[in-house]
């Protein structure tokens, strides 16, 4: 035996017993789907919610009902019901939805909480931020931002960055290449044949449905092999993504398209499809976008970004909109507060000053106030309330006399 191979040997057994006491750490069904870890979901999917009454219903009845599910489970009696189907439009794409019923979310989160992530989360690098406690779109933008700046205090602004998006990453995910992962990291057989069971409830047999929390953490975890090879086998630090939007800082002594060329192979070993038409190489002394937001590495180091080209238009026709809604009647002040400055909100955390006040004298010029004080949209909520009273006593004297 080799010297480097005894090595990688004594890791893969260290690897092997930290991820068996894990397993034995988060047990069978019965210490994953515990009382109390259902019911805690269970509250957890009525948040934001409420208003709805079929989560009325469901936390009206959490507590007798969090104890038939959990005998239904661990009896093996349990019925997964059918997806609520839908389509959405989200920032400009169309997008179909599958959401499971409300009982079946509560048994989703808790696997997920409790034994999926628990166990795939030690095989993910840390720029994997999709979905996860503490991390999220911002977390990204923020690593990428200062990997660019580490980037440039080694090699200044030579280099590359490769931008790769997969082609259809939910809807085109293999079945089978999920289940090799439940064999490989759900070692409890119980745990293994629920998850498979899961996964078994989606249609078509290819495929995840978006809207599944489930579904959710097996497709943040999926590419946890390629990531491991462009960060390990490639050596390339400078990497990560936002679940399918990748992008690699490559430095100026390696070759992009070779490397490139690696990942899309890599990728394809796990039955992924790289979008050619939104896969790229950008020099880095140019700007690029990665997942709507330019980046533009300056001559001085400083990483200027940009937001979403489209969304001062948007911001520009909502403004207009909501004046004629707020003028009869449909829209109150306070909406239109909370609206106007999430729009600002958006375009301040990025380097767009200049928008940020083109939109202000926009709204000034259209409500003849400004949008920075709440006070002001407070005030004229309170005059519109007396002024709509006072016309409403004149309408009932009127009408008596």
């Amino acid at each position: 035996m080799s010297r480097r191979k005894g090595r990688y040997e004594r890791r893969a057994a260290r690897r092997r017993e930290k991820h068996e006491a894990r397993c034995a750490e988060i047990g069978g069904l019965d210490e994953v789907f515990s009382y109390s870890n259902l019911f805690r979901a269970g509250r957890a999917c009525c948040n934001s919610v409420r208003w709805k009454n079929s989560v009325q219903r469901f936390e009206l009845h959490l507590f007798s009902g969090t104890a038939k599910r959990r005998r239904d489970i661990l009896t093996g009696r349990h019925r997964w019901a059918n997806y609520v189907h839908f389509i959405i439009s989200e920032r400009g794409k169309t997008r179909p939805i599958d959401a499971p019923r409300i009982q079946d979310r509560q048994i989703h989160k808790a696997f997920t909480r409790e034994a999926l992530l628990p166990l795939y989360q030690p095989s993910m690098i840390y720029n994997n931020g999709a979905s996860l406690r503490g991390k999220g779109f911002e977390f990204t933008k923020r690593m990428l931002r200062d990997e660019l700046r580490a980037h440039y205090r080694r090699y200044g602004r030579e280099g590359w960055i490769i931008l790769i998006d997969f082609q259809k990453f939910f809807p085109s995910v293999s079945h089978e290449e999920i289940k090799k992962r439940h064999k490989r990291y759900l070692l409890n057989e119980e745990l293994r044949a629920f998850a498979d069971g899961i996964v078994d409830t989606v249609p078509g047999g290819i495929g995840m449905p978006l809207g599944v929390e489930p579904s959710q953490a097996e497709m943040i975890a999926f590419p946890s092999p390629l990531d491991n090879f462009i960060k390990c086998q490639l050596g390339l630090k400078g990497g990560g993504h936002y679940m399918d939007d990748y992008y690699i800082i490559v430095p100026p002594a390696r070759d992009p398209r070779e490397i490139m060329q690696q990942v899309i192979e890599k990728a394809e070993e796990q039955k992924l499809t790289v979008s050619k038409s939104k896969s790229r190489i950008v020099p880095l002394t140019r700007g690029f976008r990665f997942c709507k937001v330019k980046y533009e590495l300056t001559e001085s180091g400083k990483v200027v970004t940009h937001g979403n080209r489209k969304a001062p238009r948007r911001a520009r026709k909502k403004i207009r909109v909501f004046h004629e809604r707020v003028e009869n009647g449909a829209m109150t002040y306070m909406d239109l507060w909370t609206s106007v400055n999430g729009m600002l909100a958006y375009l301040e955390q990025y380097n767009d000053h200049e928008k940020v006040l083109e939109l202000r004298r926009v709204f000034y010029r259209t409500y003849g106030f400004s949008c920075e004080h709440y006070e002001t949209f407070r005030q004229k909520e309170l005059e519109r309330c007396s002024t709509s009273h006072t016309d409403d006593l004149r309408r009932r004297q009127t009408a008596a006399s």
